[in-house]
């Protein structure tokens, strides 16, 4: 163990001993040393600096078997705090929780579509200041920012590549720009990965299946991502840009993308297609606004309306083999279908979904509506810097 000096070693049983408070919820010391296989001693003393840090507490007593009463300890979850973001544009969502997730502060504001880079980022970092300062929490209870971002990412380097809905996004270190401003540590990903991360924590707490998480963020700008929840953890691939659904080439005769392939998923169920077919379908002026969104169309589908009908079964279809595609290829039993729509989606594809993939696998394929709303997506970020705050060190054997 060459490569392992005390210090290290001190962090890893101090993880090993918080992780298994965290875990336990209430748990004695004799407990954590038998979960931890660490020694009395090293558990008492590591449990002293971590009562000092006010990072656990002394929550009260174990049941009496004979002898001293063993003290129960705690995590003291609103002994720091994280904040995150979730970057869509023009809405930016931001949030501060605790150390068990509790959203304590929250803000949403909406950007000017005509502002430049400096100027988003400007108004972003002053309205952070502010939901900072109306919280009240000292800069020390803080331990970090974390963004989720759409588009492209350099995610261990902290860079925003590109957002293509904002003309002159290019490399923007987000890492750097929030560091200097806010002296916090910064963690970036994509921001269907954390949707799908605060999802798992909240709403899926129990489920033990590999599964994908498909991400629908509707409006004039619609995005599909996809998150891979793999042995325990979500994939991230090359730098944060795994699994981006959308550019998933459906038909390759198709319409040009924006990424510049054809027939992208995006360009054939994202809601601005979806709206455009169903106005030339039905003789309407593409700038007419008599039909805003997908939910629209679907009441007058479910008013019988044939083009409606016709137009929501070729998106469900779409999305049902891009989907599909996925299910085939990982093996997968669970596909959750996230975003503020989760519901009608679920119903529009899950039968086109089925239908493509083995026979076998549909009958035991789960699909699970998401249930997290959009004030919440924040609240993915803010786990990303809580599971960094926790996050076990790396050991050189």
């Amino acid at each position: 163990m060459a490569g392992n000096n005390t210090k290290i070693l001190k962090k890893a049983n101090t993880y090993l001993v918080l992780n298994s408070i965290i875990e336990a919820e209430s748990i004695t010391i004799e407990e954590v040393a038998k979960t931890t296989k660490l020694s009395r001693p090293t558990v008492v003393n590591i449990v002293k600096e971590l009562t000092e840090r006010n990072i656990i507490f002394k929550s009260g007593f174990a049941e009496y078997t004979g002898g001293r009463l063993p003290m129960q300890l705690s995590l003291n979850a609103d002994s720091y705090y994280a904040i995150g973001i979730d970057f869509e544009f023009p809405p930016i969502r931001m949030a501060i929780s605790n150390l068990k997730g509790k959203v304590v502060h929250k803000k949403s504001i909406v950007v000017e579509k005509h502002f430049s880079r400096t100027q988003i980022i400007d108004f972003m970092f002053k309205e952070l200041e502010s939901m900072i300062e109306e919280s009240a929490i000292s800069q020390e209870q803080l331990i970090g920012i974390g963004i989720g971002l759409l588009g492209y990412l350099k995610a261990t380097q902290g860079i925003s590549m590109e957002i293509q809905r904002i003309p002159d996004w290019k490399d923007v270190d987000f890492k750097s720009l929030i560091k200097e401003r806010f002296d916090l540590p910064v963690y970036v990903q994509n921001d269907i990965h954390m949707m799908a991360l605060a999802e798992r924590r909240l709403f899926l707490p129990e489920l033990n299946d590999d599964f994908a998480y498909v991400g629908i963020r509707p409006g004039i700008r619609s995005a599909i991502g996809l998150a891979m929840h793999i042995n325990g953890s979500f994939y991230g691939g090359m730098d944060g840009n795994a699994h981006l659904l959308g550019h998933m080439t459906i038909d390759v005769n198709g319409d040009l993308c924006s990424c510049g392939s054809r027939g992208c998923l995006e360009m054939l169920v994202g809601e601005p297609h979806v709206i455009r077919r169903y106005k030339q379908l039905v003789g309407l002026d593409e700038k007419s606004d008599a039909i805003h969104s997908i939910r629209d169309i679907h009441e007058l589908a479910l008013q019988g309306e044939a083009t409606a009908q016709k137009v929501l079964d070729e998106m469900g279809n779409y999305l049902g083999v891009g989907i599909a595609n996925v299910v085939k290829l990982f093996g997968l039993s669970t596909v959750v279908i996230g975003g503020p729509d989760s519901e009608l989606y679920v119903e529009l594809t899950q039968e086109h979904l089925r239908k493509n993939i083995f026979k076998n696998m549909s009958g035991e394929l789960k699909i699970i509506v998401g249930k997290l709303e959009q004030e919440y997506y924040p609240l993915g970020s803010c786990f990303l810097v809580i599971e960094h705050y926790f996050k076990e060190p790396t050991l050189k054997l």
